[in-house]
């Protein structure tokens, strides 16, 4: 089994580690939507620290190649009325560490189970189709849900998000897996002592 996130993070932080690099990935929805990752992904993570999953894996033995990179750690994905999945269920709502001195916070940002019917299901098939505030809402939702945390990274939408609302950056490094008029694209975090940057790289086929 492998080690809380925190733990290896304190490993590599014993072994004079201050600056780390983060692969952030989100909504791979394998085997159903894709049968294995892009090349791409491996090739951005190449020098990862440490990756992160932010939810619809959909089953984690397909991570099992992108594991030997570096540590993978992934959360639950919200529950699909096409797949019939949800997303990991054996997988945690969240991920909660502390990176180079930075509160980071990892979870999926949907609603979970049924309530995902009556939340976003309703606000994105049928008041929303385009998904256009999507990133936003579901912001202000992980605001009130992780205040002081320094760091939010989810995923959901399927659209790359970055933005600073007060002393909190969330970020959603956007799906892996295609979706209609979106590029697939992955994400890295750069975390020092005193520095948080992101990168969004699309993951061509």
């Amino acid at each position: 089994m492998l080690p809380s996130p925190n733990h290896v993070i304190a490993e590599l932080a014993a072994s004079g580690k201050t600056r780390f690099t983060v692969g952030v990935l989100a909504d791979t929805h394998m085997p159903y939507r894709m049968k294995q990752l892009p090349r791409a992904v491996f090739r951005a993570f190449d020098e990862a620290d440490l990756i992160l999953h932010a939810g619809d894996v959909d089953h984690i033995d397909c991570l099992q190649e992108l594991a030997s990179l570096a540590p993978l750690f992934a959360v639950r994905g919200n529950l699909h009325f096409t797949d019939l999945s949800h997303g990991g269920r054996d997988l945690p709502v969240d991920l909660q560490m502390t990176i180079a001195g930075h509160k980071v916070v990892v979870t999926h940002g949907g609603w979970y189970g049924l309530r995902s019917l009556a939340g976003d299901w309703f606000m994105e098939k049928l008041l929303e189709p385009g998904r256009k505030r999507a990133n936003q809402r579901v912001a202000r939702r992980l605001l009130t849900m992780y205040p002081q945390t320094d760091v939010i990274v989810f995923g959901h939408t399927h659209k790359p998000y970055r933005e600073r609302q007060g002393s909190t950056l969330l970020f959603n490094p956007g799906a892996v897996c295609r979706s209609r008029n979106r590029a697939p694209s992955v994400g890295i975090l750069y975390l020092g002592p005193d520095t948080i940057e992101t990168e969004v790289l699309l993951v061509p086929w």
